[in-house]
């Protein structure tokens, strides 16, 4: 059996939860979101590693932003409006916490919700 035979039963193999595409964008969201919460776990993190998380967040966003914009997407067009302001507040909000003038909870917790949201959305 070739590469591609092998890739392919493999890949069938897997539980279909596992390769869901909304449990995968829920992976990446609760990924970043427990690199956002480590960051600014402690007072004595450091502002790269702080700067990092939130550069993180702001691509994630920045991504779904794009895919919400792609008239090909297929969600709702209220909620891909919604996402994209959503991603419009992460990217001011980002610049604030950069700035010390306001913490990371609001992103935390809107990573949270979305992580959650994608997840009871997987088949």
């Amino acid at each position: 059996m070739g590469f591609p035979q092998t890739a392919t039963a493999a890949y069938g193999a897997l539980e279909p939860a596992l390769v869901d595409p909304s449990r995968a964008e829920a992976l990446v969201f609760a990924r970043v979101t427990r690199a956002l919460e480590a960051a600014f776990a402690t007072a004595d993190a450091s502002a790269a590693d702080r700067a990092r998380a939130l550069h993180d967040n702001r691509r994630l966003w920045l991504a779904a932003a794009a895919a919400c914009a792609d008239d090909a997407n297929a969600l709702a067009p209220d909620l891909r409006a919604a996402l994209i302001s959503l991603a419009g507040f992460v990217e001011r909000h980002s610049s604030t916490v950069l700035r010390g003038q306001a913490g990371p909870e609001p992103l935390i917790e809107i990573n949270r919700r979305v992580a959650g949201g994608l997840t009871r959305g997987a088949s």
